[in-house]
C-alpha cells in the first residue's frame, strides 16, 4: 500500500509541482545572461505593430522599398543588423562559432579540391554530388541575402520614390 502511494505521488505529484514552479513569475526576472534581442529591440524602438514588423521583415528579405517613412527607417535598421550577422567570419562570435566557421571553410576547400580531382582523373560519375549541392546552397544563399539586404538599404535610405501616374 505504501509503495502504491509513493508511486502515485511520484507520477502525479512531481509533474504538478514542476508545472506549478515553472509558472511562477519570478522566473522571468532570473535571466541575467539573456542575450541580445535585435528583433524585439527593433519593434520597441520604432514602435512597430506585429503586422508592421512583418511588413518590414518581408521588405528587407525581398529587397523592396516601403512607402511609410517610419517603416523605411525600421527596414534600414533591420537590414544593417542583418548585414552585420551575415559576415563570413564572426567578429564578435564565440570560440565555438569561429571553430565551426573554420571547419566549414576547410570542408569547402577539400570538397572543391576533391571535385577538381574527380573531374580531372575520373569523370562526372566520381564527382561528390551529395556534398557539392549543399555546398553551393551554403555559399550562394548568404551572397543572395547580402545582395537583397543591401538593395533594401539603398531603396529605403533615400526619399520615397514617387511613381508617376500614367493618364
Amino acid at each position: 500500500m505504501t509503495a502504491g502511494v509513493i508511486i502515485v505521488l511520484i507520477l502525479v505529484g512531481l509533474p504538478l509541482l514542476a508545472w506549478w514552479v515553472g509558472g511562477r513569475r519570478f522566473w522571468n526576472r532570473l535571466t541575467p545572461g539573456r542575450g541580445p534581442d535585435p528583433w524585439g529591440d527593433l519593434m520597441r524602438s520604432h514602435r512597430l505593430s506585429t503586422s508592421e514588423a512583418m511588413t518590414v521583415q518581408t521588405a528587407v528579405s525581398k529587397g523592396t522599398a516601403l512607402d511609410d517613412e517610419r517603416l523605411r527607417r525600421a527596414a534600414v535598421d533591420l537590414a544593417e543588423e542583418t548585414l552585420g550577422q551575415l559576415q563570413l567570419w564572426p567578429e564578435n562570435g564565440t570560440r565555438a562559432q569561429r571553430v565551426m566557421t573554420l571547419l566549414f571553410v576547410v570542408w569547402a576547400v577539400l570538397l572543391v579540391a576533391g571535385t577538381v580531382f574527380a573531374l580531372a582523373f575520373g569523370g562526372l560519375s566520381d564527382v561528390p554530388w551529395f556534398g557539392l549541392l549543399p555546398a553551393m546552397v551554403a555559399f550562394v544563399s548568404p551572397i543572395w541575402m547580402r545582395r537583397t539586404t543591401r538593395r533594401a538599404i539603398e531603396l529605403n535610405s533615400g526619399p520615397p520614390s514617387v511613381t508617376p501616374v500614367q493618364p
